[in-house]
């Protein structure tokens, strides 16, 4: 490969805004982008040296601004999510999950986590980052059929098994779980509950997604950069404040130096703004995501998603037929301007999907042309003969 020429690289990187406003449609299921608010507030002289220590206990001098937007930052997680102590310093929702695992678990213990073929992230599942804290992972049981946590089962097992954590939520989401009986199952067991909301975090923020602590889960977990349009960054909130400094101490005794505080601001104005909204912007994912789902069967396109009426999600997956290989239907829409990624198709075991999402192109003011999008998406997709999709 021809070594790149550094200029041409910064010209590049500077003029990308303009072109992916040119003709290109974002349906890429765990992207977005800050409000222009959002994006002016961030402030690179609050990393211009190290804010290490819990608020306003820091170790070095004149970080008090840091220490305050931390608090406001915390406050403003907790309104939102219902929570009663939040944690916003990390920088992504992987090290956020990691850090969970070493507060609260030894080396050794028993994590039940979703499967990377029903959607479980490497930050979740097994065979990723809950063996960096030396879990035994155990996949969680999994209801194809309606692309769902199987409830009933999954508390069985709990109960079976008796884990010392329980990770809830995958990256592929078309409609809730229900998790009461888990809740209820890991309660009797002694098993704290995660749940990583990073791909519904602001639905559930929206009041469009069912908020995991209110239903009695322990820990959510989640990246800023989906349905919650922000900078890329994490969160983590929980129920019980003993939790909440069992995390703090961990974290600045183990895990965390120095960190970008510059982000803060910038931070405090997406949620600011999430709470301002009312749930507007999630009401408008969600939306968008039906009528998606709607014009894409009406067009003859095989679809994974709830029925007209259901409880949406920002993601709808098309089912790609085994004839193509996923990179190769992802690049074939690159081509044509289309950005979506795949995934594993959680119906048929071995098999991939196309992942569409819709927050992209909402946050960008383009609800009214779901139609249009939709009807172009469909235009480069054909029905193979087994019934699955491939690109045209």
């Amino acid at each position: 490969m021809e070594t790149p020429n550094e200029l041409q690289l910064l010209t590049q990187a500077a003029a990308r805004g303009e072109a992916l406003r040119d003709g290109r449609v974002i349906l890429y299921a765990g992207a977005n982008l800050p409000s222009p608010q959002a994006q002016a507030a961030y402030a690179p002289e609050l990393s211009a040296y190290p804010a290490m220590g819990p608020s306003f206990a820091k170790e070095q001098p004149d970080t008090d601004l840091v220490s305050g937007l931390e608090v406001a930052v915390r406050r403003r997680i907790c309104r939102l999510f219902k929570a009663a102590w939040a944690e916003p310093r990390l920088p992504s929702c992987t090290i956020a999950n990691l850090a969970v695992f070493h507060a609260f678990s030894r080396p050794g213990d028993l994590l039940l986590a979703p499967a990377a073929a029903h959607g479980g992230h490497l930050s979740q599942r097994r065979g990723g980052t809950p063996e960096l804290a030396g879990l035994r992972v155990v996949d969680l049981p999994y209801d194809s059929q309606v692309c769902r946590l199987d409830t009933q089962a999954a508390a069985q097992q709990v109960r079976a098994l008796r884990p010392n954590l329980i990770m809830l939520g995958r990256s592929v989401i078309i409609t809730p779980d229900d998790l009461e009986a888990v809740v209820e199952a890991a309660q009797e067991v002694g098993a704290k509950t995660i749940y990583d909301a990073s791909h519904v975090s602001g639905l559930i923020a929206g009041g469009c997604f069912p908020n995991p602590l209110e239903m009695g889960v322990d820990i959510l977990t989640s990246s800023t950069y989906k349905t919650l349009p922000g900078r890329p960054h994490s969160l983590i909130a929980g129920r019980d404040p003993a939790d909440g400094e069992r995390l703090a101490g961990f974290i600045d005794r183990a895990l965390l130096a120095n960190y970008d505080a510059g982000k803060l601001p910038a931070f405090l104005v997406t949620l600011q703004q999430a709470e301002a909204d009312g749930g507007a912007y999630a009401r408008r994912v969600c939306a968008a995501t039906e009528l998606f789902a709607q014009l894409l069967r009406e067009q003859d396109v095989a679809v994974i998603a709830p029925e007209a009426g259901g409880i949406f999600t920002h993601q709808v997956l098309v089912p790609m037929s085994p004839s193509v290989a996923p990179a190769q239907a992802m690049h074939a829409l690159q081509r044509q301007g289309i950005l979506l990624g795949t995934c594993a198709d959680p119906r048929t075991p071995g098999g991939y999907a196309l992942r569409v999402g819709t927050q992209y192109i909402v946050a960008q003011g383009q609800d009214s042309e779901v139609a249009a999008i939709a009807c172009r998406l469909a235009g480069s997709l054909r029905r193979a003969p087994d019934g699955r999709m491939l690109v045209g």
